[in-house]
């Protein structure tokens, strides 16, 4: 290995480390930091030339993240979250009712947007909910957690991880839907299974041995006072400009559906959706200017990508990727091409790393190979095992830490009792599914 790949190596082992770590016992580092970090000493070391570091920079992927925060952020100024949950709370009539509808909400909102963005805004109002149901919040939020992560797997948008492999491969956002909502469905099913058993105490009635049915444990939820609840709290309107919001999302997505035929980058498709958004919510919604939208944009998200697009260049140009490659190679027994060989290594590497550099990291080699079932193997496995811990995934960093604002305490090891046999189970599922389609 030459020099110039000994400090590639150096800068990219540093990096992951603060990335995986997040939180440091002297400081507190957050993840953009420690990308920009990252990307700037692999350009002053010398591993790439600035050229080399500007040119790694995908505006693709930076404009599609963009232009999907910039809609989220305008269905949460109309107060679409909010009435979201307070349908939620009308319609739950027990425990089991209010988990499965958070979770089917939850995960379905995270297929057509960000997971990340979901949880953000969608957190608190779940907090706010349980407290006015007195309900515990704790099987609820590592429920949203979970399923924002499920949910997130049926789309090239649902996740940042996802949006990079639709920047870079040739599976278009109908085959990548297609053959991946089956297993966001049938893993939303099991995860629901998993949370119920796992929080059965808190869920159902003391009424001694319950026989372990469906119709059972449904009839023994325990009740939940929905009436009190929403005579506590004074529920604010939809405004109507949600409207356009909702129809600019859905004439996004019929651009995404079409892109292939119209031959328009679904990054543009997506920006092209923030910036109407941008401009006409204003002049819509009275009190609401460009300055609120953009304020509600994560823009360390597009500076972590900046970060991360840089760091991988120098791992790439100074030869360590190709080494790392047929390390990945050795250590797999040859298998890392295969569905299954990919989808255990992608798992154990999200979890050391997080998911997003897991995959921006294994997709050079994705790209050699060239095939559209293992692109859909990475962005699956590499989701789903985000729900092992709590360090797994943004999604679940902010759920706890939102919770954790707001009085609520998730401990790791809570979160893991439900979050291991789940994504062990889940990527067995997803194996099996893409497998075989």
């Amino acid at each position: 290995m030459e020099g110039t790949a000994f400090v590639a190596l150096a800068i990219f082992l540093a990096t992951y480390l603060g990335i995986s770590i997040r939180h440091f016992k002297l400081f507190n580092i957050k993840r953009p930091i420690v990308a920009t970090i990252g990307g700037m000493l692999m350009v002053f070391l010398g591993v790439v030339t600035p050229a080399q570091a500007f040119q790694s920079i995908d505006l693709g992927i930076l404009a599609l993240l963009l232009g999907m925060m910039i809609m989220v952020v305008g269905l949460e100024l109309c107060g679409f979250f909010t009435w979201v949950s307070m349908r939620i709370v009308v319609a739950s009539r027990n425990q089991f009712q209010f988990l499965v509808l958070i979770m089917v909400s939850t995960a379905v909102l995270s297929a057509l947007i960000l997971n990340d963005a979901v949880v953000l805004l969608f957190t608190p109002i779940v907090i706010r909910a349980c407290r006015l149901l007195k309900v515990n919040p704790v099987p609820y939020l590592i429920a949203e957690a979970v399923s924002a992560n499920i949910g997130s797997v049926a789309t090239e948008v649902g996740n940042p991880q996802n949006v990079f492999i639709a920047a870079i491969s040739n599976v278009s956002f109908v085959d990548f839907s297609i053959r991946l909502i089956p297993v966001a469905a049938i893993c939303l099913i099991v995860a629901i299974s998993i949370i119920w058993i796992a929080f059965r105490k808190e869920l159902l009635e003391d009424r001694g041995a319950i026989h372990w049915s469906f119709s059972n444990l449904l009839a023994h939820s325990k009740p939940i006072d929905r009436e009190e609840a929403m005579r506590q709290v004074e529920v604010e309107k939809i405004h109507r400009s949600v409207y356009l919001v909702l129809g600019t999302l859905m004439v996004v997505f019929v651009g995404f559906i079409l892109s292939p035929i119209t031959r328009t980058p679904i990054a543009l498709v997506a920006f092209l959706g923030g910036a109407s958004v941008l401009l006409l919510l204003p002049l819509l919604k009275r009190g609401t200017d460009t300055r609120d939208i953009l304020k509600g944009v994560d823009w360390t998200l597009l500076l972590f990508f900046i970060g991360l697009f840089v760091v991988l260049k120098g791992v790439d140009v100074s030869g360590l990727m190709t080494e790392m490659i047929g390390l990945f190679q050795s250590t797999s027994g040859g298998s890392l091409g295969t569905i299954w060989g990919l989808s255990s290594f992608s798992a154990i590497l999200s979890n050391l790393i997080s998911n997003v550099p897991a995959v921006m990291l294994l997709a050079p080699f994705v790209s050699s190979i060239g095939s559209s079932t293992l692109w859909l193997t990475l962005a699956a496995s590499s989701t789903l095992a985000g729900n092992a811990t709590i360090l797994g995934a943004a999604a679940n960093v902010i759920v706890v830490e939102t919770g954790e604002r707001m009085g609520v305490q998730i401990s790791f090891w809570r979160f893991i009792k439900v979050g291991l046999p789940l994504t062990f189970i889940t990527l067995i599922m997803s194996i099996l599914i893409v497998g075989l389609f």
